[in-house]
């Protein structure tokens, strides 16, 4: 649908007024909510190693690192109630995942090709 030039917007909301008052989620007040101080990171690199096509370790390069909530084998794709971190690894096999909540987690990873 085209505006022809001739019909003015209309502006709904007045710019003076806050738009909102206060925080409109609670959860980050929740004690499960880790603020920024309370969270770290999770270094390292990733290697892989196939005995048919090589008999030492290829860095993982551009693999997908992930931190999820231990549980059974493939869970993670399905589980929703929990957080889950997840980077992709350099080249070299290196990666980082920042701002993680404190807890337990399975590192999960998985690359499409090998390099």
């Amino acid at each position: 649908m085209a505006i022809s030039d001739d019909i003015e917007a209309v502006l709904l909301i007045n710019p003076k007024e806050p738009q909102f008052k206060g925080e409109p989620y609670s959860f980050p007040e929740s004690p499960d909510f880790h603020k920024a101080g309370q969270r770290g990171s999770v270094t390292g690199r990733l290697f892989v190693r196939d005995r048919y096509m090589i008999r030492q370790d290829m860095a993982a390069g551009l693999a997908y690192v992930g931190l999820a909530s231990p549980g059974q084998p493939g869970s993670w794709a399905t589980e929703s109630k929990n957080y889950q971190f997840w980077t992709r690894a350099t080249p070299c096999g290196s990666f980082s995942i920042g701002n993680v909540g404190a807890g337990v987690y399975n590192l999960l990873n998985y690359l499409a090709v090998y390099p």
